[in-house]
C-alpha cells in the first residue's frame, strides 16, 4: 500500500473527506429549497386534489388517473403520488420547501448507498487497495454534477431520484447474503418499479453484476456462449428479479392502469426508425454533458432527423460503438470490469426513455433523465482513473507535486460543478429565468417560447409577450396549451371574439386536457355566461375528476347559480356543508363572505382562521379576517391580519385600506 493510500484509507481521513464533501454538496444546493413547481408539476401536483388527501394513499395503488390531471400525461406511480401527498400533508398545502426539503434528504440517502455500491463493486473487481477513498472521491463527483441539478430542482421529478435510489438499494441488498436469503431486493426492486417504470432496468443490471463478478464472465464469454454453466447459473441467479420486475411492469400496464392498447402512437409505425437514429444524436448529446455540461435546458428543443447518413447521426453512433467496444474489452479482465459495468449501466438506464420507447414518450429528450445513467458513467470513470494510477503509481509517488496536482484538479473539478449546480439551481428561481434560459438554449422549443411568455403575461407585458405566443403557434399550432394561452392572453389585451375562438379550438381539437375546459369557463363565466361555465366545467371534471382548480370553481358557480332561490339559512348551511365535505381555502373564502355580509362577524374570523390554515399564503384570508375583528370593535386583532395580508400581498390595497381603518380607529 503506498502512503497516499495509507493515509487516505484511515477511517479518521476518510471521515474527514466524506465531511467537506457532504459540506459541498449541501451549499452547492443551499439555494434551492425555494423553487416552485414548474412544468409537469401543475398537472402532477398543483391541481391534483387527489393528494390533498392522505386519505386516499390506498386508491393511488388501484388506478393511473390519482397520479395528474392531465390524461395524457399520466402512469402507474403509486410510490411517486404517495410521497406527494405525505409532504402536502405535512406542508399544510403547496409549500414547495418541504417538497425540496424531502427531495433533498432522500438525495443524501442515495449518496450514501452510492458510496457502498461504488466501495463494494471496486472491492470485487480487485483493483487495488484504496478502494474506500476511489469510491468516496466518485459519490463526491456524482453528488456535485450539475446535471443532476436538472433533476433536484424539478419536483415531480422526484419519480426519477426516488427510483434511483431504490434500484442502488436493491443491488445492495443482493449482495448482503443475509438480506438475499429473505429475497430483499426484490422488495426494494418493486418499490423502484412503483416510483418509475425505469426502475425495472434493475433486473438486466442485477443480470449483468451477476455475470461479472459473481460467475466472473466477460461479455465476450457470454456472446460467444464459451462458458455455458457461468452464463446458465448467471440467468438461474437472475430469473426471480427478472421475473418479477417484467411481471410487475407489465401487470402495471396492461391491467391496473387500463391502458388502451388499441391506441398507438403514430410515431411507433411512421416514424420509430427516424426516432431510433435521432436517439444516437441525444445519446451523444448526454455523453456531452456528462464531460462538460454547459448545454443543459430544461426542456430541449431536438426533432426528428431526416437522414440516418447525416454527419450528427453518423459521429454519434461512431461514439457509442466506441463506448461498446470499451466496455467488450474491459469485461475481459477482472480488474476493469467496473468500467464495462459502467457503460452498460448508461445505456441500460437510459434505454427505457429513448431506444425502447420507439417513441411513446412525448419528449425526444431531457435533461433530468440522465440521473440514473450517469451513475454508471461515474463508476467506469473511477475504475479507469484508479487503473491509471495504479499504472503509474511508482513515477507519481517519486514526484514531490503529482499527487498535490491531482488533489487539486479534483477540487477544481468538484469546485466547478458545485459552482455550475449553484448557477443551475438560480436559472430554476423562477418561472421567468427558467424559460428564459429554455428560449435561448433551446429557441425552436414551443413550450419554452409559451412557458416564458406566460411569465411576461403574468405581471402584463401584453405586447412582449404575444411575438412569444405567435412563435409556440408556429411551432407547435395543434398544442393545446397555446391556443388555450392565447385566448387568455387576446382577451386581457381587449379581444374577447377573438379570445373565445381560441378556446373552442382548445375544446373541440383537444378534449381531454382539462385546463382547456377550465380557462373557457372562467372566460364564459367573465361575460356573464355562467350556466354555460357551469355545463363547460362539468365536461372538464368528467375528463379529469381530480382537477383542483375546476373542482373548486365548479363549487363557487353552482353555490352562485342556488343563491337567487334559497333563504339565507338555506344558504349558510348549503356553503357550510361545501366547505365540510370539500375542505379548500377558497371554499372557506366564500363561507367568511357570506358570514360578513349578513354581520356574523365572529363566524367569519372562525373560517378565515381554516381558510389560512389549508392555505397559509392567502391574503384575502387574512384580509377577510382583519375586517371581521374591525366590524367587532378589535382593532390590534384586525391591524395584525391585515398587516399579515399585506407581507403576503404587498399590493393588496383593500387590505390596506383596512389596515388604515384600525389604526386610526385605536389612534383615536
Amino acid at each position: 500500500m503506498s502512503p497516499v493510500e495509507n493515509i487516505y484509507t484511515k477511517k479518521s481521513s476518510l471521515f474527514s473527506i466524506a465531511a467537506v464533501l457532504f459540506l459541498i454538496v449541501c451549499i452547492a444546493y443551499s439555494n434551492h429549497f425555494t423553487n416552485g413547481f414548474e412544468f409537469d408539476d401543475s398537472h402532477s401536483i398543483v391541481n391534483n386534489g387527489f393528494i390533498r388527501s392522505i386519505k386516499n394513499i390506498p386508491l393511488f395503488f388501484t388506478d393511473v388517473k390519482y397520479s395528474g390531471t392531465n390524461p395524457g400525461n399520466q402512469g402507474y406511480r403509486p410510490v411517486y403520488v404517495t410521497l406527494n401527498a405525505i409532504d402536502y400533508w405535512m406542508a399544510g398545502g403547496l409549500n414547495q420547501v418541504y417538497f425540496h426539503v424531502d427531495i433533498f434528504c432522500t438525495y443524501l440517502v442515495l449518496l450514501v448507498l452510492l458510496y457502498f455500491f461504488y466501495r463494494k463493486v471496486y472491492a470485487i473487481s480487485g483493483s487495488g487497495d484504496g478502494n474506500y477513498l476511489v469510491a468516496l472521491l466518485a459519490v463526491g463527483f456524482y453528488g456535485v454534477h450539475a446535471a443532476n441539478a436538472e433533476t433536484i430542482n424539478y419536483i415531480c421529478m422526484r419519480s426519477d431520484s426516488f427510483s434511483t435510489l431504490w434500484v442502488v438499494a436493491s443491488l445492495l441488498l443482493y449482495m448482503s447474503k443475509r438480506a438475499r436469503k429473505y429475497y430483499l431486493y426484490l422488495f426494494a426492486m418493486a418499490i423502484a418499479i412503483g416510483t418509475k417504470e425505469t426502475g425495472i432496468m434493475c433486473a438486466p443490471l442485477l443480470f449483468f453484476y451477476i455475470l461479472f463478478f459473481e460467475e466472473d464472465c466477460s461479455l465476450r464469454e457470454l456472446l460467444l456462449f464459451r462458458n455455458p454453466s457461468k452464463i446458465l447459473q448467471t440467468f438461474k441467479r437472475s430469473i426471480p428479479a427478472l421475473l418479477m420486475s417484467f411481471v410487475l411492469f407489465f401487470l402495471f400496464r396492461r391491467i391496473v392502469s387500463s391502458v388502451d392498447s388499441t391506441q398507438s402512437n403514430s410515431m411507433m409505425t411512421s416514424e420509430s426508425w427516424r426516432f431510433f437514429y435521432t436517439q444516437w444524436v441525444i445519446i451523444a448529446h448526454y455523453i456531452g454533458n456528462f464531460v462538460l455540461p454547459l448545454d443543459l435546458s430544461a426542456d430541449p428543443d431536438f426533432v426528428l432527423l431526416d437522414s440516418i447518413l447525416g454527419r450528427k447521426v453518423l459521429l454519434s453512433l461512431a461514439l457509442i460503438l466506441s463506448l461498446f467496444v470499451i466496455a467488450f474489452r474491459a469485461s475481459s479482465h477482472k480488474e476493469s470490469r467496473p468500467i464495462a459495468f459502467g457503460i452498460l449501466w448508461f445505456f441500460i438506464a437510459l434505454a427505457p426513455t429513448s431506444v425502447l420507447s420507439f417513441g411513446t414518450i412525448g419528449q425526444l429528450a431531457n435533461d433530468h433523465r440522465t440521473f440514473f445513467p450517469y451513475i454508471g458513467l461515474v463508476l467506469s470513470l473511477g475504475c479507469w482513473l484508479r487503473l491509471l494510477f495504479l499504472r503509474h503509481e511508482e513515477y507519481i509517488m517519486r514526484s514531490k507535486y503529482l499527487v498535490s496536482v491531482f488533489a487539486a484538479g479534483y477540487v477544481i473539478l468538484i469546485s466547478l460543478h458545485a459552482y455550475g449546480t449553484f448557477q443551475r439551481n438560480k436559472v430554476w428561481s423562477s418561472g421567468a429565468t427558467l424559460w428564459y434560459d429554455v428560449t435561448q438554449k433551446s429557441p425552436n422549443n414551443g413550450r419554452g417560447q409559451m412557458n416564458y411568455g406566460l411569465s411576461l403575461m403574468s405581471v402584463g407585458k401584453y405586447d412582449e409577450t404575444l411575438p412569444y405566443f405567435k412563435r409556440t403557434l408556429e411551432l407547435m399550432p395543434d398544442w393545446a396549451y397555446i391556443q388555450i394561452n392565447m385566448g387568455v392572453l387576446r382577451n386581457a389585451m381587449g379581444f374577447p371574439e377573438e379570445a373565445e375562438q381560441y378556446f373552442r379550438k382548445a375544446v373541440n381539437y383537444h378534449q381531454n386536457v382539462p385546463d382547456a375546459y377550465y380557462f373557457y369557463a372562467r372566460w364564459l363565466d367573465g361575460k356573464g355566461r355562467m350556466d354555460e361555465a357551469i355545463d363547460m366545467l362539468k365536461k372538464g371534471k368528467a375528463v379529469s375528476p381530480g382537477h383542483a382548480g375546476i373542482i373548486e370553481y365548479l363549487d363557487i358557480l353552482l353555490a352562485r347559480q342556488a343563491e337567487s332561490n334559497e333563504t339565507l339559512e338555506e344558504r349558510i348551511k348549503r356553503m357550510e356543508k361545501v366547505a365540510q365535505s370539500n375542505p379548500t381555502g377558497a371554499n372557506y373564502i366564500e363561507l367568511s363572505m357570506v358570514y360578513y355580509k349578513n354581520n356574523m362577524f365572529n363566524e367569519c374570523i372562525v373560517a378565515c382562521e381554516k381558510a389560512a390554515k389549508l392555505d397559509p399564503k392567502s391574503a384575502t384570508a387574512y384580509n377577510n379576517m382583519g375586517c371581521a375583528y374591525n366590524q367587532l370593535g378589535k382593532w390590534e386583532k384586525g391591524a395584525e391580519a391585515c398587516s399579515k395580508a399585506l407581507e403576503i400581498d404587498p399590493g393588496f390595497q383593500l387590505a390596506r385600506n383596512n389596515l388604515n381603518w384600525a389604526k386610526k380607529s385605536l389612534s383615536k
